[in-house]
């Protein structure tokens, strides 16, 4: 990334990597790492939304799953059609819902195995979990053990 921003720096034509690409490799990659780009980007944003929307149909079944996703589409998108200073206040209280929420997760976790709790049918919450049963990824240790022996 620092050798990034140099060759962006060093010619301040440059907008992107896709235009240092262009100009260093030749054309053909330029356009090839502007394309990639893109599409990747596309991938990730319809990965999500079928992600969220998967989630919704878990707590919301009756609903149809093309409404979430079309509230979801449109809600990204006047996320990034604001101005930069309202983005930027965005970005920040969605950063903080994530920060506050992986510190929840960790605190309930800890609060179920300090009180082992037991769902239905389970043994109770424990830290010995993690080496019980096979250790804490037991399938890839049976795999290496397949391939490897």
């Amino acid at each position: 990334m620092r050798a990034m921003g140099e060759i962006l720096l060093s010619n301040l034509s440059y907008k992107s990597f896709a235009d240092f690409t262009n100009d260093i490799v030749g054309p053909w990659a330029g356009f090839y790492i502007g394309w990639t780009y893109w599409t990747v980007w596309v991938i990730i944003a319809i990965s999500d939304v079928v992600a969220i929307t998967v989630y919704l149909d878990v707590w919301f079944p009756d609903v149809p799953k093309w409404i979430p996703a079309l509230c979801i589409i449109v809600l990204l998108t006047g996320v990034n059609l604001v101005a930069a200073k309202a983005f930027d206040e965005i970005e920040f209280w969605f950063a903080t819902i994530k920060i506050a929420t992986v510190v929840a997760l960790i605190v309930v976790g800890i609060v179920l195995v300090l009180t082992h709790f037991q769902p239905d049918g389970h043994g109770p919450a424990s830290i010995s979990n993690l080496w019980s049963h096979g250790g804490l990824f037991p399938m890839v240790s049976q795999a290496y053990s397949a391939v490897f022996s």
